[in-house]
């Protein structure tokens, strides 16, 4: 249960006691090990919005099928706003919005920037969409010539599988649209990228196009059959649908961010390492899904399989781990010593998957692996940038709380990164999820002040301030209420997961408890 937020004190007033930070961290640490799963994950769905939810409205009344799940999801859209942090967003959500609400007369597909790869890798949805519902604006014969040359003389084998799954379905959808016989090697192709639960994935945005796909070439086939079902069964009890839940993800970042605190690593730690452990693939990494979500759940990625290895960093399940993740590691690793997040074609390299990388590997002693490089790799982009960058959360405190541990919190980088932090607090003592956002985020709060404690650039009235922002937003579960969402999935749409906010939180928490200007408050308890 919610309680209200405590009225805020003037600037300069009544700083908050190392007793006052603890408690609110004892309480955060209790809301995790009582949000904690039997299998020792954590598994927190995103919040709903649009993206998700119009889709699957949109195929839901093109199946005709499943009244009941069509007219509670009608009844969110209604009430949903679109996301306004990007213009090609609050474009795509308000035209998504209006197509799922009223699919007898498509509005036409508004013109997108297509200046960035992530503008047109959703352009594919849309006009796939559009394809289907007949809206103006968008051509079969487009969308067809691009499905077609994306998948290539080998079906698409370079791209990821939910890459892959959406092209197939478009294909299948523009190549109905211009009248062509139906290509039953695009069908049966696609069906092969179905789990025996009928997801595609572990997404239920892939799994709603593929349904599209499906129910409009082959009706009432086992494949198709299977996919409606389960994207039905995928609504949750408010009638929508959510992002993808990332138990392995979510698992190894509270790991990392707990750590240290008594009862987190005496009551919840061990079952979480022992399901990570569980968890590796037998590719020598991990995905960020597990198959206790759906069908056998991610591909590995890098950026997962970092994030798990410092996790697992001095632990038996650790070492056990480690020589199968360092042939992985070296498999996947290019000629400038680098990772990408994904095995894809189409992937490029992320700075924070490669802190993660080289951080998570040094934790494990290295051994076999040359993480030199990309070392040297994360400060040149940052000699060349003056800033770093992360392709998973937008939090602008984020890139440097994952890369100044590799590159060293003594470096002209980190400490850049840092007083640019410092000149960007709020008047609250906040700071927030990205420029412009609604309001101060908990968790962009806790990840500035892990950077400004750690490279030791700040003053201790702005941490006290910090401090005190974190412990009066806190609500009575323990948990926080993030103002906007804050997680890049798919780019340029953001979502939001509890869990993964909640975890950065304690850990900024627990580095201000380090602070001396704390720990040396007459108040605090011994």
């Amino acid at each position: 249960m919610h309680s209200s937020r405590t009225a805020w004190h003037p600037l300069g007033e009544a700083p908050v006691p190392a007793r006052e930070t603890r408690r609110c961290l004892d309480r955060a640490a209790a809301a995790c090990l009582e949000s904690q799963r039997p299998n020792g994950s954590w598994a927190t769905p995103a919040r709903p919005r649009i993206l998700e939810n119009a889709l699957a409205a949109f195929v839901l009344a093109k199946a005709e099928c499943g009244s009941p799940h069509h007219d509670r999801v009608r009844a969110w859209l209604r009430r949903a706003e679109p996301q306004r942090h990007d213009a090609f967003t609050a474009a795509a959500d308000a035209w998504l919005r209006a197509l799922a609400l009223d699919v007898t007369t498509p509005p036409p597909l508004p013109v997108f920037p297509r200046d960035s790869a992530a503008y047109q890798r959703r352009l594919l949805l849309l006009r796939t969409l559009g394809v289907a519902a007949g809206a103006p604006g968008c051509s079969p014969y487009e969308l067809l010539d691009h499905a077609t040359k994306a998948l290539g003389h080998g079906g698409g084998a370079s791209l990821t599988g939910w890459h892959r799954a959406q092209f197939l379905s478009a294909a299948i959808i523009a190549g109905q649209a211009v009248g062509l016989p139906v290509d039953e090697g695009l069908v049966a192709a696609l069906a092969a990228e179905e789990a025996p639960d009928g997801s595609y994935h572990a997404m239920p945005l892939v799994t709603a196009m593929a349904c599209l796909a499906l129910t409009r070439v082959a009706p009432g086939r086992a494949a198709t059959r299977r996919c409606t079902a389960r994207l039905l069964a995928d609504q949750h009890a408010d009638g929508t649908w959510r992002f993808t839940t990332f138990d392995v993800w979510d698992t190894g970042l509270m790991v990392r961010c707990l750590r240290g605190h008594s009862a987190f690593d005496a009551l919840a730690r061990p079952s979480a390492l022992d399901f990570l452990a569980d968890a590796q693939s037998r590719q020598g990494g991990w995905g960020s899904v597990s198959s206790a979500i759906a069908g056998s759940g991610l591909d590995c990625d890098a950026d997962t399989t970092g994030n798990t290895l410092l996790a697992l960093a001095g632990t038996e399940q650790g070492r056990r781990a480690w020589p199968a993740v360092a042939v992985y590691a070296r498999e996947n690793q290019d000629d400038r010593g680098l990772w990408t997040t994904w095995r894809s074609s189409r992937d490029t390299v992320a700075q924070d998957t490669v802190a993660h990388m080289v951080g998570g590997m040094r934790a494990h002693g290295c051994t076999g692996v040359d993480v030199g490089r990309a070392a040297r790799w994360l400060e040149q982009q940052h000699r060349g940038a003056r800033r770093w960058t992360a392709d998973w959360y937008v939090f602008p405190g984020y890139p440097a709380a994952e890369i100044g541990p590799v590159v060293g919190w003594s470096t002209d980088a980190a400490r850049s990164e840092a007083r640019t932090l410092a000149a960007t607090q709020n008047r609250d003592g906040g700071w927030p999820a990205f420029p412009g956002a609604s309001g101060s985020s908990p968790a962009a709060t806790a990840l500035a002040a892990t950077v400004l404690v750690r490279s030791r650039i700040s003053t201790p009235q702005a941490l006290a301030r910090a401090a005190r922002f974190l412990v009066e937003t806190q609500l009575g579960d323990g948990t926080w209420d993030e103002p906007d969402p804050f997680m890049s999935g798919p780019r340029p749409f953001l979502t939001d997961v509890p869990a993964q906010a909640h975890a950065l939180t304690c850990r900024g928490l627990m580095d201000l408890l380090r602070h001396p200007e704390a720990a040396r408050s007459p108040r605090s308890a011994p």
